[in-house]
């Protein structure tokens, strides 16, 4: 006998976890999600929150808290310097600076994309926020301080046994499926995952600091990486915590990264003299917080999907953290997992198993190129070394000539600090990569291809094309709407619908999306685009990226990407589209 019952069991509540509880909620999804710390993490973990995770937080009413706190990321530098303090010849020296994650020249190419900028907030400060979202819209249904001790599935569902940490006290969940987005500690290895790829790549040492770098740190760079000519540390970084931005930063996450078998690693005792000698800082005061030290890797698991159970963001995959994909990625697979679970768990699908295991053929395929993305991006940083006439055989001698000839007022200097930019140029993979953010389409179960070739992907990751081929992600577009404007990623809301954009010929569509709800159960918004229309595409974007005539359709799923599209309206509208839906829905 369970002690209780719940359609879905979400294991671990970091990013994804937390994730998933908020969509299941809007999804009108009862769940139950389950922690075994007392708390969100108390350390800084990622950051940066790409333009795709913003927009889907807009969907689900994140967004605005989220940017309000986050840095603003309108002008975000990353820099590459010599120092943050010393005055030395070779101390302040500026080495290379990027625009990056939205900022500076690529601000106007990143909020044409996207109805919401990236922004930048670290996790402890992103994760009690969504706790709060998560608690008030599933009230009594996130429990911290609960592990999961084992389960086991069946063909009817998945029975769980759950101990409150701090009484000891045990009870049984029984539910329909269970999410495991525990990062891989438990639910993965028990239903048999395999993670594939390479391991032990560096060991990364991170702090979390307060200390005052209001006289020395550039108050626009979301990264700062130092590399000092002097001393035993090749690179230390440098990434803003907040809570206030710019100059005025109060907090810091600093880290290191060693060979993984390199013997001159750094103890925490150690921490607060590396943090002064790496920045060049020998009188900074600091107050010493958590801090992390793991080898860095890049695996993904074999499966997402074993029966009734799923694997979810650092459960399914873990990223070498540059391009900061990570939980970027990991909030995409709870947003396409999620709404698939809902139309399962309302009994709209008559083969769940096929539309659930969409979720593995979706996801899957993304993560993997995401994590080859951030290695590739890893990987590169021996790019900049190269500019720099550094090598791992470099003795503390020549790295000290190295650096006087880069800085050196001379024709070779000059000549030098030129090849260094276009090596060091090559970093905007992780700096831009927009195309990778956004880029990526489905192939699948849950989309109708219509036998049209994909746009060109950028080799470099950065330039993004905007597409409504079946499987993608819907183009962003201003359309004014009454008074104000609205994007066409607000017109399928949070809830689970589906939306189908037309143009001013395309009334026609109205009678099929009708037929279609009733036949299916599914809840089918028509959003005419026009001149004359309720929804007016005065930018003419819209116009020139929605691939259809005046009207055809583009039938866009709950989570932003299109499903099913028609140049032109058919004949047998009502049927083509319910054919669709049931494809999509793998409905019967």
């Amino acid at each position: 006998m369970s002690d209780h019952f719940t359609p879905v069991l979400v294991v671990g509540a970091g990013g994804c976890g937390l994730a998933s509880s908020i969509f299941l909620s809007d999804l009108g999804v009862d769940h139950l999600l389950i922690e075994r710390h007392l708390s969100t993490s108390h350390l800084p973990k990622a950051h940066y929150l790409n333009s795709r995770t913003m927009e889907i937080f807009r969907q689900h009413g994140l967004a605005d808290e989220v940017s309000a706190l986050g840095l603003p990321t309108h002008d975000t530098k990353v820099r590459y310097v010599t120092s943050l303090g010393g005055d030395g010849p070779l101390d302040r020296q500026d080495i290379h600076t990027f625009d990056a994650f939205g900022g500076g020249s690529l601000r106007d190419r990143y909020l044409a994309a996207a109805p919401v900028p990236p922004t930048n907030l670290p996790q402890l400060r992103l994760e009690p926020v969504m706790r709060r979202h998560a608690e008030e819209r599933g009230p009594g249904r996130v429990r911290f301080g609960h592990e999961l001790v084992e389960f086991e599935q069946d063909d009817e569902g998945v029975t769980s046994r759950i101990r409150e940490i701090e009484s000891g006290r045990e009870y049984v969940v029984r539910s329909q499926y269970l999410i495991g987005s525990d990062g891989g500690r438990f639910v993965g290895p028990r239903a048999g995952a395999v993670q594939e790829g390479t391991v032990a790549l560096a060991r990364l040492k991170t702090k979390h600091v307060t200390a005052d770098l209001s006289g020395c740190a550039p108050g626009d760079a979301l990264i700062t990486h130092v590399s000092p000519p002097v001393g035993r540390f090749r690179w230390v970084s440098l990434v803003p915590m907040g809570p206030t931005w710019g100059k005025q930063c109060e907090e810091w996450a600093v880290a290191f990264a060693f060979h993984p078998d390199d013997p001159d690693d750094v103890t925490d005792d150690e921490i607060p003299d590396a943090v002064r000698a790496g920045l060049n800082l020998p009188d900074l005061e600091m107050k010493l917080h958590d801090g992390g030290d793991w080898l860095v890797q890049r695996v993904v698991a074999n499966r997402f999907c074993f029966g009734r159970v799923f694997l979810a963001g650092d459960a399914a995959h873990q990223h070498v953290p540059t391009a900061g994909l990570g939980l970027n990625s990991a909030i995409h697979d709870a947003h396409n997992l999620a709404w698939k679970l809902a139309v399962v768990i309302r009994g709209l699908s008559s083969d769940p198993e096929r539309l659930l295991h969409s979720y593995e053929d979706e996801r899957r395929a993304v993560d993997i190129v995401n994590a080859d993305w951030a290695l590739f991006t890893f990987l590169n940083h021996q790019m900049i070394d190269a500019a720099l006439g550094l090598t791992s055989a470099t003795t503390p001698e020549q790295r000290i000539a190295a650096f006087e000839a880069y800085f050196a007022h001379t024709p070779m200097g000059e000549t030098l600090r030129a090849r260094a930019d276009e090596v060091m140029g090559t970093q905007r993979t992780e700096y831009e990569a927009l195309d990778i953010e956004l880029g990526y389409g489905y192939t699948g179960a849950a989309v109708v291809g219509d036998n049209t070739a994909p746009p060109p992907r950028d080799p470099m990751g950065c330039r993004y094309t905007p597409t409504t081929r079946p499987g993608h992600r819907l183009p962003h577009a201003w359309l004014h709407h009454g008074a104000g404007r609205v994007s066409t990623h607000d017109l399928v809301g949070s809830h689970g619908g589906f939306a189908l954009l037309t143009g001013l010929g395309g009334g026609g569509w109205q009678a099929a999306a009708a037929a279609a709800a009733a036949e299916l159960g599914v809840s089918v918004r028509v959003v005419q685009i026009g001149e004359r229309c309720a929804h007016r595409d005065e930018s003419g974007t819209w116009t020139q990226v929605s691939g259809i005539g005046p009207d055809g359709a583009v039938l866009v799923r709950p989570d932003n990407h299109v499903g099913y599209r028609v140049p032109g309206l058919a004949a047998d509208a009502a049927g083509d589209l319910i054919r669709a839906l049931r494809t999509i829905l793998s409905a019967a």
